[in-house]
């Protein structure tokens, strides 16, 4: 008599529950411009979004009346913030350049708040001071070298056990 091979359940079946990763929050800082609107908006959130991050940027706020209070409330629910400092001010007489004025404040937002901060600055653009122990590197801004930032950018999520 043949006795008949019992086959395994397929998977998504009734029989075994499918665990869904845990999303994790991720609040970026990034100054308002058309270049950096491309890189946060389509690039780096869809990227996020397709590796099960929740994530939040200035845009998220909803009330115009206390939009300062909204992005506090938007950072403090997010244990991770992603940090782009640009080029945006350049400093009279100097070859020096500033981020715009909302991304340090937002970072100091994070870090009083124990939250990671993963921070990635153009070249020739002044660090606040606050952030050199946490996760800091260059990158170029030019839709050539996104690819490469991409690939870093995972290494530093897994690098500050933010991979979900």
């Amino acid at each position: 008599m043949a006795t008949t091979k019992e086959e395994p359940p397929l998977r998504g079946s009734s029989t075994i529950p499918e665990e869904k990763p845990e999303k994790k929050s991720i609040f970026i800082s990034y100054s308002d411009n058309k270049k950096n609107d491309y890189l946060v908006e389509q690039l780096i959130r869809q990227f996020l979004k397709a590796l099960n991050f929740d994530v939040r940027t200035f845009r998220d706020a909803r009330s115009s009346k206390y939009f300062k209070a909204e992005i506090d409330r938007l950072i403090d629910g997010c244990p991770a913030l992603l940090a782009f400092l640009t080029k945006d001010i350049e400093e009279k007489d100097s070859e020096k350049w500033h981020p715009s004025g909302n991304i340090p404040g937002e970072i100091e937002r994070a870090l009083s708040s124990g939250h990671k901060v993963i921070l990635y600055h153009e070249k020739g653009v002044s660090i606040p001071s606050n952030t050199k122990s946490y996760y800091c590197r260059p990158f170029i801004n030019n839709p050539e070298k996104y690819a490469e930032l991409l690939i870093d950018l995972i290494g530093a999520l897994k690098k500050e056990n933010l991979f979900p």
